[in-house]
C-alpha cells in the first residue's frame, strides 16, 4: 500500500514538475524569438493559487535535488572508505577472486611468434 502511494505521489510530482518546466521552456523560447509575451500572465504572477503551485513545485524540485546530491556524496564517501580501509585485505581478495584468470607460470610460445618451420602445422579441413 505504501509503495503504491509513494509511486502515485512521485508520478504526480513528476507530472507537475514536467508541466511547469515545459511552460517555462515555452516562455523562454518565445522571448528569445522576440515575440511579445505576457510572462506574468503565463506564469501566473499575481494569482495567489498559481504562485503557491510554483512555490510548491520549486520546493519539491529543490528537495529532490538535495536528496540526490546527498546520495551522491554518501556513495562517494562509501567508495573512499572502501578504498582506504584495509588495502591489504582488498589486495588479498583481488588475488583470490574467482573472476580473475590465474596467472600463467611459464610463457607458452604462440605459433605466430615462431618461424614457419617450427610452428605446429594445422590440419587441413573445412572450417
Amino acid at each position: 500500500m505504501q509503495l503504491l502511494a509513494l509511486r502515485n505521489e512521485f508520478t504526480t510530482y513528476s507530472r507537475r514538475a514536467d508541466a511547469k518546466i515545459g511552460l517555462l521552456k515555452e516562455v523562454i523560447e518565445r522571448v528569445q524569438k522576440g515575440e511579445d509575451v505576457d510572462v506574468k500572465g503565463l506564469l501566473g504572477t499575481g494569482n495567489s493559487e498559481n504562485e503557491k503551485e510554483w512555490e510548491q513545485v520549486i520546493k519539491e524540485v529543490e528537495e529532490g535535488d538535495r536528496l540526490w546530491q546527498a546520495n551522491v556524496r554518501r556513495r562517494q564517501k562509501k567508495a573512499k572508505r572502501n578504498e582506504s580501509e584495509n588495502p591489504e585485505d582488498r589486495r588479498a581478495s583481488e588475488k583470490t577472486s574467482p573472476f580473475k584468470e590465474p596467472e600463467a607460470k611459464e610463457q607458452i610460445p604462440r605459433s605466430e611468434n615462431l618461424s614457419p618451420s617450427t610452428a605446429n602445422p594445422r590440419p587441413r579441413g573445412f572450417y
